[in-house]
């Protein structure tokens, strides 16, 4: 599941809006009007959750120098 993050570039604006998806490209397609000045934002970007390490494979992961 990404986070999107939307941008409002109107000036004197700059809202940010960060959304949890379903996919990337729903992300991508979503419109949303900004909350502060109506106009609609630009999606700017789209990640993905990691998944978190298990510390027991800890010891396995050796430090890159």
């Amino acid at each position: 599941m990404p986070l999107c993050v939307y941008l409002c570039y109107s000036p004197g604006c700059q809202t940010k809006l960060e959304r949890w998806m379903p996919t990337a490209d729903e992300g991508r397609q979503a419109k949303f009007e900004c909350p502060r000045c109506g106009v609609p934002m630009t999606c700017a970007w789209t990640g993905s959750q990691m998944a978190t390490p298990n510390m027991k494979d800890a010891a396995a992961i050796k430090p890159s120098r």
